[in-house]
């Protein structure tokens, strides 16, 4: 087995423990989250590239899912689509404007995407109506305090397993 697969596979473990921990944290409004999860994600994005970040957010969020009881439900939907933006917008971030953007910025950036694509799922499959727009601004708010805190979580974690982690390894 690679060294790249086992190191994957202790992320996406991390991850789902992660994701499943901070559903019993009890937030101000039951869809903000912090994301302590997608501090994974971004290790990832930084370590091993697109394809490898995908596959560990998608199996971090159905093992989550998994375990919280909320696989295919709604939660599992708008989680997976936020997920799937704020990804290809950090990737982006990272291969196009890493000299413009610290990883603190990366994360604010993917977790705006991610709050402002999950607002639409919830609008295009759930429920159409526009007065769900008014919200935006706690959406963006805490997208904002939550890209700080994983911003500048993973920084730290990056520089600490650093030399443990190599891409292609």
């Amino acid at each position: 087995m690679s060294t790249k697969l086992i190191q994957l596979t202790v992320i996406i473990s991390i991850g789902s423990i992660l994701f499943t921990l901070e559903s019993f944290i009890p937030t101000p409004l039951p869809w903000i989250k912090l994301g302590l999860a997608n501090v994974t994600t971004i290790l990832v994005l930084k370590w091993y590239g697109l394809k490898e970040a995908f596959i560990v957010a998608f199996m971090r969020i159905v093992i989550g899912s998994l375990l919280t009881g909320r696989f295919l439900n709604p939660v599992f939907i708008i989680s997976l689509s936020g997920n799937i933006s704020a990804v290809v917008i950090m990737y982006f971030t990272i291969v196009y404007g890493e000299k413009m953007f610290s990883l603190i910025g990366v994360s604010i950036l993917g977790a705006v995407f991610k709050s402002i694509t999950q607002l639409f799922i919830v609008y295009l499959i759930y429920l159409r109506q526009i007065y769900l727009f008014s919200m935006t601004p706690i959406f963006l708010f805490s997208a904002l305090v939550a890209g700080i805190f994983v911003g500048f979580s993973s920084h730290l974690i990056l520089n600490k397993l650093k030399p443990y982690f190599r891409s292609g390894s």
